[in-house]
């Protein structure tokens, strides 16, 4: 679902209307601008993902993948609704590791798509969610780590009194790594 939306989504950007346009020097014709843009305007893992949510949406395996996701998203929904029946928010980690070396070469794409298994759940169900830092970690201890605070339907603002209140007693969103 992530990835077919992205695409969807990321359609627009094109540089005519929306987003970042190629410089007048890297094109000819509407069609080498709209090439040189999104070259140019979208990294490797954006366009990879976007190419996956285009095949998803594709017919043949709009059925078979993205119809089928949805009946997913619908009980995942449903989980976060019973889980807040108990609860007010949800805390959690942002990924499963450390941040990554700025700008570092990524040398596997599915360690990309599994940084994200922590945060798409509520991204799917429609969930406010947000990161706050709490502290540093990995081999050196110098890498920020992330705390998520995911919110009820339409409860943004005990989403955001939670962060300040976490804000007013910790001091790692003051902090920056070695």
């Amino acid at each position: 679902i992530a990835p077919a939306e992205a695409s969807s989504n990321l359609s627009r950007f094109d540089g005519v209307r929306y987003g970042y346009r190629a410089p007048a020097g890297d094109f000819t014709d509407l069609e080498s601008m709209y090439k040189a843009t999104r070259a140019q305007g979208f990294g490797a893992e954006v366009q990879r993902r976007i190419l996956t949510g285009a095949y998803v949406l594709s017919s043949g395996y709009y059925d078979a993948y993205y119809i089928q996701a949805q009946k997913l998203r619908r009980l995942i929904a449903q989980d976060f609704k019973a889980a807040f029946e108990h609860c007010d928010l949800i805390a959690g980690p942002v990924a499963p590791t450390v941040a990554w070396d700025l700008g570092a070469p990524k040398q596997d794409p599915t360690a990309d798509y599994l940084a994200d298994i922590f945060t798409l759940g509520a991204s799917l169900a429609g969930l406010p969610g947000m990161s706050v830092p709490c502290g540093f970690g990995g081999m050196a201890g110098n890498r920020p780590v992330g705390l998520q605070l995911i919110g009820n339907y339409f409860e943004e603002s005990t989403l955001l009194g939670a962060a300040h209140a976490y804000q007013q007693v910790t001091d790692w969103h003051t902090q920056t790594p070695a």
